[in-house]
């Protein structure tokens, strides 16, 4: 692959211009999982002019043409990925080929199965059984079939058939399966890494009334609102939300509003999201 890795100031050049001149968006679904489709991106063989691999979003050049913005995310809708670009050829035959190409070549990678099967299978797991997806028909994630079926799945480090699974949670708008679908994109488990959509999935939660988890759901959507995970800072709506939260018994959330703090939700290096100044605030 010829790749030109351009950083900073000139790198957000590239991408606005990509998108001022004669910009076109073009989305397509692929039914492969977004962590393969962006290896496979990487690996197509065109110019890289700027590249975030946390995000997958890269700015890249087919032929001689102008330069398009693609970026891949999960597609809730059914699981598999969606691939996006940007650009005055993005609604090009050129770019509908390149992405045939892209999950065609997604499609034959090993799906990454990191304990149990996959590039290097483990021995002690062979006789491990597929978990059973036909059977989980309800993201009921104390049920039988689809938290055994999740379980499996996690055990495995198959996270590209979990977010599969994880897609009827969302169609179900089920807080506990919107929440672990916001936890992946925290970490950047076969998704990008983008606060802005672990808070999205997270206010889903949060607004969801189905089952007992949207009650801690509103205590983490108001720990992002309050320190600006993913969305804009506002602390008056989070504490409103830390307040309904405590109310309804969330224990959490009482302990943030008397300290400022909690364990409901560590940071990615293991920290407590802490307010030094909360007391003096609340005073």
């Amino acid at each position: 692959m010829k790749a030109i890795k351009v950083a900073g100031v000139l790198g957000a050049l590239l991408s606005v211009l990509t998108q001022a001149v004669g910009a076109a968006t073009v989305e397509r679904t692929l039914s492969a999982g977004p962590e393969r489709v962006w290896t496979a991106v990487l690996g197509s063989g065109v110019p890289v002019l700027a590249v975030d691999h946390e995000r997958f979003e890269a700015t890249i050049v087919l032929d001689d043409a102008m330069p398009v913005s693609v970026s891949v995310d999960w597609d809730e809708a059914d699981g598999g990925s969606r691939l996006a670009g940007t650009g005055e050829s993005a609604d090009s035959e050129g770019f509908r080929r390149w992405v045939e190409g892209v999950e065609r070549v997604a499609l034959e990678q090993v799906q990454r199965n990191r304990y149990c099967r996959g590039l290097r299978p483990d021995p002690r797991h062979d006789e491990v059984p597929e978990p059973s997806l036909e059977a989980a028909t309800d993201c009921g994630l104390s049920t039988g079939n689809f938290s055994s079926a999740l379980l499996e799945l996690e055990k495995c480090g198959d996270h590209e058939t979990t977010l599969k699974l994880l897609s009827l949670c969302s169609h179900q708008n089920h807080a506990g399966g919107l929440v672990r679908i916001s936890q992946l994109y925290e970490i950047g488990a076969a998704v990008p890494r983008r606060a802005e959509r672990a808070a999205h999935f997270l206010a889903r939660a949060a607004s969801a009334d189905n089952t007992e988890y949207h009650i801690s759901a509103k205590t983490l959507y108001a720990t992002a609102l309050y320190f600006g995970v993913g969305v804009p800072v506002d602390r008056p709506r989070a504490l409103a939300l830390f307040q309904t939260a405590a109310s309804l018994g969330d224990s959490a959330a009482g302990e943030f509003l008397r300290t400022g703090t909690h364990a409901a939700w560590r940071r990615i290096d293991g920290s407590l999201f802490r307010d030094p100044d909360f007391v003096e605030l609340r005073r």
